[in-house]
């Protein structure tokens, strides 16, 4: 909307500039990393040369303040399902604060006014859209998400005129907004309106927030208005969640074709499974077994 100057942008995905896909039938080595710090890395992705599905499966385990964590661009893994066919990872909060030295409105965090990291079709992640919700908290907030490929747009609005008005655990407007997405979208910009404003209401809330993040790990706490704490929990990130799948094909019966080649459901006791957050598939273990589909003796 031509109102609506955006002051901070997030084109969230995740810096995945490899090649296409190049995937083959051929088993990681033995000898391939499959830990970073307390962090499980399970086939198809991996760390180092030749121990991922494909170069987009890589994850990079860097030591950071003397502790190794896996890292996925600028994102920080928690931790990856094979049976839900889930990664959660440390996203960007967005802030917005009146400062009272400049008596102006300025973004905080990492990346400052702008960021976007973007993706194509063939990343195998997707934003869940049954896992995330789009949170906006503060007294005078008014934000977006948008997403260009998709042609997607959605607002968060969140007021207060008394902080007393506000309770813990509520998020429905007041203080605090949730907002769902829809499936299939890899990238996407978060910003806020030039409306969100908190120069008169500065004394109890200095800053609006905005971010994407994991609806089960957010509660809302009164304290966010007039602290900083819901920003520097996690050091100015909250948990999101990625469906993944294979989408070098479009679904299960295309890729059975090629069980000599591509197909990544390499364990006898294995079966194919429809992505249903965009095209593509996952591979489960058949009822009764357990362990790792995609290795034929995993």
């Amino acid at each position: 909307p031509e109102n609506m100057q955006v002051l901070l942008q997030l084109g969230l995905s995740l810096v995945l500039l490899a090649p296409q896909y190049t995937t083959t039938a051929a088993a990681p080595s033995s000898q391939c990393q499959r830990q970073c710090g307390n962090v499980d890395i399970p086939y198809p992705f991996g760390i180092g040369v030749n121990c991922s599905l494909s170069k987009r499966f890589t994850i990079n385990c860097t030591v950071q303040d003397g502790i190794h964590k896996p890292f996925r661009g600028d994102f920080e893994v928690l931790d990856i399902s094979l049976t839900h066919a889930t990664i959660r990872m440390l996203n960007y909060i967005l802030g917005f604060c009146y400062n009272t030295s400049t008596r102006s409105m300025e973004s905080v965090g990492r990346y400052g006014r702008r960021i976007q990291i973007r993706s194509g079709p063939s990343s195998p992640l997707r934003l869940s859209d049954a896992r995330n919700k789009f949170t906006v908290i503060g007294c005078n907030a008014l934000a977006f998400i948008s997403d260009n490929d998709t042609g997607y747009q959605g607002l968060g609005v969140a007021t207060c005129r008394d902080p007393l008005e506000l309770v813990d655990g509520s998020c429905s407007g007041m203080g605090c907004s949730q907002t769902t997405i829809p499936n299939k979208i890899y990238n996407y910009e978060v910003g806020f309106s030039t409306f969100a404003n908190t120069s008169r209401i500065w004394r109890f809330n200095r800053c609006s927030y905005a971010v994407l993040m994991e609806a089960a790990e957010f509660k809302f706490d009164v304290s966010y208005i007039n602290t900083t704490k819901f920003n520097d929990t996690n050091a100015g990130r909250a948990p999101v969640v990625y469906d993944w799948a294979i989408r070098d094909v479009v679904r299960c019966d295309v890729a059975r074709r090629n069980k000599t080649g591509t197909y990544a459901c390499l364990s006898s006791n294995s079966k194919c499974v429809d992505s249903t957050n965009d095209q593509g598939y996952m591979c489960n273990c058949t009822h009764g077994y357990e362990g790792n589909p995609y290795l034929q003796d995993g």
